[in-house]
């Protein structure tokens, strides 16, 4: 997160290792890299949730997200860059061999000069890349975070998450996540005045798996081509920093039987002075309404995962940051179309605390305290509701980058 283009682990990964470069007469020369991050984790869900699904939930758990980066470089005589990265799950995330054969979290190559940066392969959109949320002192937010990462789609919420409640596909954030790490084609322009612009294109989004997102090459795009376009301008005024970005992605669902298109919209900014940072972003899903990959025919739009995605959420907060020290407030909201023949939704509400402390260079202490709701949109029980979830989360943990 040294450059504007650093808005995700590949980029991290990239800015960790540089030192992997290589002249035009040898072979690239990989470097290492990566964090692990772990939480101990208190969670209390609403006992009538329990009832209701019939599963008594530990209130203690350990949480883990860790990868290994592996990358480098080479500079052509013409002046061109050209480099790989390649990311590896290790452990305490919920993409692992048992349930995905393919532990790559992201691999791409990339190609730079003047012109601006190509990356061709897995890895996150061009709006995904640029965009800004709200703030988080523990890094522990959106899709990847313990209490708000989670929904029907599956995640690392403490806070189960009932299947019939519908959220944002990928979890509960406002970054643009329908392809995640499909395989892609992303251009990011050179900077100018501050201003960055990033475009994507993905032959198919859809999937709901590595394969079927071609991650692994093993089935050729079949289901949902999609493109997207971003723009970040990232600035400082009289010691006031300034970020906006926003951005908009098309998908066309072209296999046989498909018939929906699917949007996205998003949007955000944050103001820094002084160690202050406030923040916050929108996001907006929305899918034609007719059979197919995204439709039931019947007015609501539910993607093949069970989420529905004709949802609109956002996200707000404030951080103050001095010498070693961080702490947040961070707030998330969405709303769902409910099922088709009503005008009711579904409601996903998060708020949580967040702090940090350095420790030492890549050693860092993390805490969490906050509130999750997820809402049906039908009446809630008074006992045994299996559609109706909330409750508290505490959670303490470290981590450490490498």
């Amino acid at each position: 997160m040294k450059k504007v283009l650093i808005a995700s682990t590949a980029l991290v990964a990239a800015g960790l290792m540089t030192t992997g470069t290589a002249s035009a007469a040898e072979k690239i020369k990989l470097n290492l890299g990566g964090f692990s991050k772990w939480w101990v984790v208190g969670a209390w869900q609403d006992s009538s949730f329990e009832d209701g699904t019939g599963v008594g939930y530990a209130n203690v758990d350990v949480k883990g997200d860790n990868e290994v980066f592996f990358g480098g470089s080479t500079k052509l005589d013409n002046g061109l860059e050209i480099g790989v990265d390649i990311q590896l799950e290790a452990g305490g995330h919920t993409e692992t061999a048992a349930s995905n054969p393919d532990v790559i979290d992201e691999s791409y190559i990339w190609i730079a000069g003047g012109f601006g940066k190509f990356i061709i392969g897995s890895e996150n959109n061009g709006v995904y890349l640029l965009h800004v949320n709200a703030p988080d002192a523990a890094g522990n937010w959106g899709e990847g975070g313990v209490l708000a990462g989670g929904n029907s789609s599956g995640g690392a919420t403490a806070i189960v998450s009932p299947t019939n409640v519908r959220g944002f596909v990928g979890g509960n954030g406002t970054a643009p996540r329908i392809d995640n790490d499909a395989d892609k084609i992303t251009y990011v322009a050179p900077t100018f005045y501050g201003l960055t612009l990033g475009a994507s294109y993905i032959p198919n989004a859809s999937g709901t798996t590595s394969a079927q997102k071609g991650e692994d090459n093993s089935l050729q795009a079949t289901s949902m081509e999609a493109m997207g376009v971003g723009a970040l301008y990232a600035n400082t005024f009289g010691g006031v920093g300034v970020k906006l970005s926003t951005g908009f992605i098309w998908g066309d669902a072209n296999a046989a039987g498909v018939s929906s298109d699917f949007t996205q919209f998003v949007a955000g900014g944050q103001l820094s002075y002084a160690g202050f940072t406030v923040g916050g972003s929108w996001r907006k899903d929305k899918a034609d309404e007719k059979g197919g990959q995204y439709g039931n025919g019947g007015g609501s739009a539910v993607a093949t995962n069970g989420n529905l995605v004709n949802t609109t959420g956002w996200d707000a907060g404030i951080q103050y940051a001095s010498g070693p020290w961080a702490v947040s407030f961070a707030y998330f909201q969405s709303e769902s179309d409910g099922n088709a023949g009503n005008n009711l939704e579904d409601e996903i509400t998060i708020w949580q605390v967040s702090g940090k402390y350095n420790l030492s260079p890549g050693v860092d202490v993390l805490a969490t305290a906050g509130w999750a709701e997820f809402d049906d949109e039908g009446s809630k029980a008074a006992t045994g509701d299996a559609n109706h979830n909330e409750g508290w989360a505490v959670m303490t943990g470290l981590s450490l980058s490498f």
